[in-house]
């Protein structure tokens, strides 16, 4: 019996690939050169790592299962070795770990506050600036947002189609308004950026707008179009 497939490999190397960028202070230091970079660039490194981590988590759950079966198996094979019962205790441990990341699941709105949250609170420009300035508060403000793109991932699966929906429409209203107050403010909303790396801030956002707007959004309704359309006709030849 195969424990990974080539899609849980995939999901391990591109998570192993983006916790690198994230350990590598060459690379965050010319993202944060900018305020476009950081605010796009970097953001999505972090938000990425914590979506990653959810499915990451997942597997690590589902791998520990199949090896306490297989312990409990050879326990009953053989009781006296008391490695497998020993195995099997600390695989009980570590499940009770990685489940309990998972408890908040029976209340589906309360990632929705903690992502909210942490997202308004760090961009509140005192803050923000506070923590580009100083290393150690910098570092919890990125696993505030691995923290984000985990409780969005997990969001997401909770509620399906009609949140993805809510979510892009978010995305494009918060791109929008917030792109167009970079570009055309003359003020420095962020104290540690010029203002020339505000506009440039508010480009790229105003091109993620774009993209969300004409090529993200499309696409998504055609998806869920064709394949509402085939579980219909699925439903009347059947």
């Amino acid at each position: 019996m195969e424990v990974f497939h080539f899609y849980d490999f995939i999901i391990f190397m591109l998570f192993i690939l983006l916790v690198v960028l994230s350990l590598n202070e060459i690379v965050l230091g010319q993202l944060e050169r900018d305020l476009g970079n950081h605010m796009i660039m970097e953001h999505m490194i972090f938000f990425s790592i914590g979506a990653l981590s959810v499915c990451v988590v997942e597997r690590i759950l589902k791998f520990m299962i199949k090896i306490e079966r297989k312990s409990l198996g050879s326990t009953q094979l053989n009781f006296q070795h008391g490695s497998p019962r020993a195995t099997g205790k600390a695989i009980q441990y570590w499940k009770g770990i990685l489940r309990s990341i998972f408890k908040l699941n029976t209340l589906p709105c309360s990632w929705i506050v903690i992502a909210g949250s942490l997202i308004f609170i760090w961009h509140v420009p005192q803050i923000f600036d506070y923590a580009s300035t100083h290393y150690y508060v910098h570092f919890m403000q990125h696993f505030s947002f691995i923290v984000v793109g985990a409780a969005t991932f997990i969001t997401i699966r909770l509620f399906g189609e009609a949140f993805n929906l809510i979510l892009i429409f978010s995305l494009i209203g918060m791109m929008g308004f917030s792109g167009l107050i970079l570009v055309i403010s003359d003020n420095q909303i962020y104290q540690v950026y010029s203002v020339n790396s505000h506009h440039n801030a508010g480009i790229y956002m105003i091109i993620t707008f774009v993209i969300l707007l004409l090529v993200i959004m499309p696409v998504y309704l055609i998806r869920r179009t064709i394949f509402h359309i085939k579980s219909t006709i699925s439903s009347s030849d059947a």
